[in-house]
């Protein structure tokens, strides 16, 4: 019955000049990939003829979405038992406004709809969409569209996530094809230019790009392949924490993937990142949960440095040994992995460079081929250095194999690192724990003869005569404290420095922790004392350092003393010059001997001398050899022989920068500056005839 109403109300109109205008309601009409429902249809002949239709409910072919409560207005339309011709369309797209086109809907072709560019988000917007029994297509043409305002659509249609912002202009040109309700081929080009971008939480932004992305998708027996091309060459990009900037080194990016279900494969991937990284890869992704399922290869073919320490890797680092370096070279690797977690890889390093700008580590020229594989029975791996440092002190040309294991790594055999004139030998050397937050090292090793006048002038300090030598047995390192667990012996001075009880926690944090125990036996004065110009002394001397703790280097808190022994036969004279600097190290005035009798004199005889220091907070408290006489003061210089010259110190307590000043002074040339005490306060310096 309805199509009978619908038949006469588009019967011819009646004689010339007396026009009619008629109205129905239909309730559907559809055809090959499109359907009206709720059709009122208003037909007007007065002038013009003229067709306006609203309908409650539009479908067509994707991508474009149902519409609903539209109103359609076409001059010179037609609407019968076959469809809806329109050659002027006309009508109110929500969200966008007037429209103007050509439509077409055939009971037998299909549906043919192009609409001409219409303004849309500050840009045009035109499409064409054609669509019958044997498929559809859809071509879309953007121009200078605003990125925030697509932002809006996408979200409305769940593309995007919410609160996301966007900004920018956006060109697209794309084509669709389908079958039915699925898509079957996508061709399209997107331009962003001048765009910005941010998630909720700020921390992946992106402003300034200048992005181009080309993409072909096809359907394929069961699934989807595709390939897609993406150049990013402007602006910046935030990802938490790292920071790209695409002036200076642009992003290109080439993959093809093939989808199936929840399972999908990538092939041919190729990624260049300015002249800085080229990364190659493939791999499949089975569904599950991210990254169980994962399998694949990834090559780097070239990473640069300083580039990618700088921007890709220091990010992620900073706070440890390896978060402050001047790098410089070239590395390459590949990475296997399956089900979600690496299982071999091969690193090959060439002329590496890596210097700690804090001075605490540097490899120079280095290049290595290093081998791992998580069932372990890799292939032994190889490490050299044309030089190095540890805390400014420099490390030789160093050749060495290594054995890579799941968790670490040990040494198959000695290895010899040449330091200054001597050398460190690394006996034994066994890493384990890596991956887990609790590393584990074991070490055994030993000192070759070194220069102690190398050495002191790498240090900065005033050249002298020695040896260093000595043995570091049983390096433990875990939970993060590296401790020693023999004692250290080190020979120096024609004397022993024995350190026991050595740990150092976080030895590459920001503040390491240095704590342990020190003694000196049997140094030879004369040379230390011309080492340092403080003023010749012949003698002998014991030390210690008891409960020591030292924080990023400095002291924190100790028992100091230096002493000479009673016992022993030595000799025992001191210059005037080194009274001098000990009565200035005492807080004293420096030189008071210079003049009258005493000052015939070059050295002077003594029983015993030394000075000991307890750190506590910044004060150190003092104390002497021996007590003064009556129990006031104490002794720093208890004279002997004639003329005997006595230093007895007065002051018990003395800021520690303060004792570190004197120290500084008392070892500079010539004059000794130093400030005058009061009566009772410094050491005095006293002469006599009593042995």
């Amino acid at each position: 019955m309805a199509w009978l109403v619908l038949i006469l109300a588009l019967a011819p109109a009646p004689a010339t000049g007396t026009g009619m205008r008629l109205s129905l309601e239909i309730g559907q009409l559809d055809g090959p990939g499109w359907a009206l429902s709720g059709i009122r249809a208003e037909v007007d002949t007065t002038a013009a003829p003229r067709l306006g239709l609203r309908v409650s409910h539009l479908r067509l072919p994707p991508p474009v979405p149902p519409l609903e409560d539209l109103r359609l207005d076409c001059p010179g339309g037609r609407l019968g038992a076959d469809g809806l011709a329109c050659p002027e369309l006309r009508m109110v797209l929500p969200g966008v406004g007037a429209v103007t086109g050509r439509l077409r809907l055939s009971r037998a072709s299909g549906v043919d709809l192009e609409l001409d560019p219409f303004p849309l988000a500050g840009g045009r917007v035109g499409l064409r969409l054609q669509g019958g029994p044997g498929g559809w297509r859809a071509r879309l043409r953007v121009r200078e569209v605003e990125a925030e305002a697509l932002a809006a659509l996408t979200q409305q249609w769940e593309l995007l996530p919410r609160q996301w912002t966007l900004s920018g202009r956006v060109d697209l040109e794309g084509e669709i094809r389908g079958q039915g309700g699925t898509p079957g081929d996508l061709r399209g080009r997107l331009t962003w230019r001048r765009g910005a971008f941010s998630d909720p939480s700020g921390r992946l932004a992106g402003e300034g790009l200048e992005l181009v992305l080309e993409g072909v998708a096809r359907s394929v027996a069961g699934g989807w392949e595709g390939d897609l091309e993406a150049d990013a060459r402007g602006g910046g990009v935030y990802a938490d924490p790292v920071f790209l900037d695409l002036d200076a080194r642009p992003v290109d990016l080439r993959l093809r993937a093939r989808g199936q279900g929840e399972r999908l494969q990538v092939s041919g991937l190729h990624l260049h990142w300015g002249q800085d990284l080229t990364l190659r890869g493939e791999g499949r992704w089975s569904g599950e949960v991210f990254p169980r399922g994962l399998q694949g290869r990834l090559d780097v073919e070239r990473a640069r440095f300083p580039a990618v320490y700088d921007t890709l890797l220091q990010p992620f680092l900073r706070g440890t040994v390896l978060g402050d370096l001047e790098t410089a070279g070239e590395v390459s690797a590949r990475l296997d992995w399956r089900g979600g977690r690496p299982v071999r890889a091969a690193v090959t390093a060439d002329g590496l460079f890596a210097d700690d700008r804090l001075g605490r580590l540097g490899l120079y020229d280095a290049d290595a081929r290093l081998l791992w594989d998580a069932r372990g029975g890799a292939p032994m791996s190889h490490l050299g250095l044309m030089g190095g440092h540890l805390y400014r002190l420099p490390l030789g040309m160093t050749r060495m194999a290594l054995q890579l294991q799941p968790d670490g790594l040990h040494l198959p055999g000695e290895v010899r690192i040449p330091v200054l004139d001597g050398a460190l030998r690394v006996h034994t050397l066994a890493l384990r724990g890596l991956g887990t937050g609790d590393p584990q090292l074991a070490l055994d090793a030993s000192l070759m003869p070194v220069s102690m006048g190398q050495l002191a002038a790498h240090l900065g300090m005033p050249p002298f005569q020695g040896i260093l030598s000595g043995s570091i047995p049983g390096v433990r390192y875990r939970d993060g404290v590296l401790s020693v667990g023999g004692r250290l012996a080190v020979r120096a001075f024609d004397g022993l420095a024995v350190v026991r009880d050595l740990s150092l926690r976080e030895p590459f944090g920001r503040a390491p922790v240095l704590t342990g125990e020190l003694a000196l036996e049997g140094m030879d004065l004369a040379a230390l004392t011309d080492a340092f110009e403080f003023g010749r002394i012949r003698g002998r001397l014991h030390g210690y350092a008891r409960d020591l703790e030292l924080v990023n280097w400095s002291p924190a808190r100790f028992d100091a003393a230096l002493y000479t022994p009673l016992e022993g036969d030595f000799p025992r004279r001191i210059s005037q010059q080194a009274l001098d600097n000990l009565v200035d190290l005492g807080g004293g005035v420096g030189g008071a001997l210079g003049g009258g009798f005493l000052g015939l004199f070059d050295t002077f005889g003594y029983r015993q001398l030394g000075l000991a220091c307890r750190l506590e907070g910044a004060v150190c408290r003092m104390r002497g050899v021996a007590p003064g006489p009556e129990g006031r003061g104490y002794y720093i210089v208890q004279g002997a022989g004639l003329p005997r010259v006595d230093v007895i110190g007065h002051t018990r307590e003395v800021a520690w920068r303060e004792l570190l000043a004197r120290l500084a002074a008392a070892l500079e040339r010539g004059a000794v500056q130093g400030k005058a005490p009061g009566p009772s306060q410094g050491p005095a310096a006293s002469s006599g005839t009593n042995p």
